[in-house]
């Protein structure tokens, strides 16, 4: 063999050896891609991000849950991106979630028929799990602005809701106990149908999509909590509640029973001292809970376009109900709110929740309210405005009792929960761990990012025309390099 055969059989084997270990490196790289794959989020507002409680429902996942996407990408493109962006992060945590994107212009005959079999009449997501579904209409996966109605001929999206659907689904599919809850009536306590400023039809709502089954519950005259109650609710009662009342409920939450009291300071009439007694006050001292018999004032935190009475609170004690207002740093707003202090009871751990600013203080003075001021006989601050009780499980296996007061109902009523996400994850928060589902705690809002480039006309034809330039430029530097090579 002469040196030049030698040579190009060299170069033949050299370029095949690194054609063979290219290939090899491709195709480990290709596996350890497949295999430890990691999804990233770069939108400022983490909006592909899922939640911890998100994932924590997944994980929990024990039977197969089909999503079929009915929208667009072409008529519902706001909402098609971020919707399988986020169910694909769903399919990533679990392999019991399969997404199937249904086209309705590409495949109509499958398209009918999952329409049929799942009795789908508008856009939207079809949560399926063996014979059971949840159908998630497409008008409800966005918070809309309509004042962008006149200028663009549809409204702006501001806010994208869909995991907080869609994990709430796969929770109503896979769990198979539907905790029930009790709220009182009887004491002028907010209604559940109220769908007024004060009422609580969206906390019923709200609560609804965590898969809760609420009702009302006359306690007036009924000396024990109706069997199967997983938690009894107090929101803003206004009148006394009876000695068999309470000792119904004193035997309900020492049974390992579970109750939220939402406990205003409500005024006597002119003339009266001091706050209307509903009896529940010295009912929560037994458990360690204190209610104050003052009015809450925090002149550095108040809310613009609201009352002096309405304040916010980014003060948070260490619990499970409030980690992820913490940790986010969001405000819960109150309005007209008591003290609701720790105490002392035996056999209870007792937590603050959430407290004023230091420059806040419990007003005593409540016969003139128009000029507050801090003096020695006002609690000082930071005041606390919640707080939480809870046992130890009893040594024969019956559940601990839980127990959380907070000194306001208004941050759960309609006016304050449309106005402030964070009171919607407190008070979803609250009912999750006081019924032991410490994994559904706290969906952050998810905002949407609108970002948009505006141009003048010169502008836009100077980016043009670089546009066009850069191609050709690159043409005419190859045609110049190829002559001179020829030369």
């Amino acid at each position: 063999m002469d040196l030049a055969n030698r040579r190009q059989l060299v170069r033949t084997g050299t370029l095949s050896a690194a054609v063979l270990l290219l290939a090899a490196l491709l195709l480990i790289v290709n596996y350890f891609g497949w295999k430890y794959y990691k999804r990233f989020d770069w939108t400022g507002s983490h909006l592909y991000s899922l939640s911890e409680k998100s994932v924590n429902v997944l994980k929990g996942l024990r039977r197969d849950v089909d999503f079929f996407v009915f929208l667009s990408p072409d008529q519902q493109h706001e909402l098609y991106q971020p919707t399988t962006e986020v169910l694909a992060r769903y399919g990533a945590v679990s392999r019991h979630v399969h997404v199937r994107v249904v086209d309705a212009a590409k495949n109509p005959i499958e398209a009918q028929q999952l329409i049929k079999k799942y009795g789908v009449t508008t856009t939207g997501v079809v949560v399926a799990s063996g014979n059971d579904r949840r159908v998630i209409d497409s008008n409800d996966l966005a918070e809309l602005d309509f004042r962008s109605m006149q200028s663009t001929g549809r409204p702006q999206m501001t806010g994208y809701k869909g995991e907080q659907l869609f994990t709430s689904a796969i929770l109503q599919l896979s769990e198979g106990h539907k905790p029930k809850i009790l709220f009182t009536t009887g004491h002028g306590e907010h209604s559940l149908d109220d769908q007024g400023g004060h009422g609580l039809s969206g906390a019923q709502q709200l609560l609804g999509r965590d898969n809760f089954e609420l009702s009302e519950w006359s306690s007036l005259g009924q000396t024990a909590v109706p069997a199967g109650t997983d938690l009894l609710v107090i929101a803003g009662p206004t009148g006394s509640f009876v000695k068999p009342e309470l000792d119904a409920f004193s035997t309900y939450l020492n049974g390992g029973g579970r109750m939220l009291v939402m406990l205003d300071p409500t005024l006597g009439q002119a003339g009266a001292a001091g706050l209307v007694q509903t009896g529940l006050e010295a009912w929560l001292a037994g458990f360690g809970l204190k209610a104050g018999q003052d009015i809450v004032v925090d002149p550095s935190n108040p809310l613009p376009f609201f009352g002096p009475e309405t304040i916010f609170s980014r003060n948070y004690g260490e619990h499970p109900i409030t980690k992820a207002l913490a940790e986010a740093n969001q405000p819960v707003l109150v309005t007209l709110a008591r003290s609701m202090a720790k105490g002392s009871a035996p056999g209870l751990k007792v937590t603050e929740l959430m407290r004023t600013s230091t420059e806040g203080w419990g007003e005593t003075n409540l016969a003139n309210l128009e000029k507050v001021a801090r003096d020695p006989q006002d609690v000082p601050g930071p005041v606390p405005l919640a707080a939480a009780a809870e046992s130890d499980p009893a040594p024969a296996g019956r559940k601990g009792l839980r127990l959380v007061a907070f000194g306001d109902s208004d941050f759960a009523t309609n006016q304050l929960l449309q106005a402030n996400v964070a009171n919607t994850v407190l008070l979803s928060n609250a009912f999750n761990w006081l019924v032991e589902r410490e994994a559904l705690l706290g969906i952050p809002p998810k905002k949407t990012e609108q970002v948009r480039l505006t141009l003048t006309g010169d502008e836009f034809r100077r980016v043009w025309l670089l546009a066009a330039a850069l191609p050709l430029l690159s043409v005419i530097l190859g045609a110049m390099v190829f002559s001179r090579r020829r030369r």
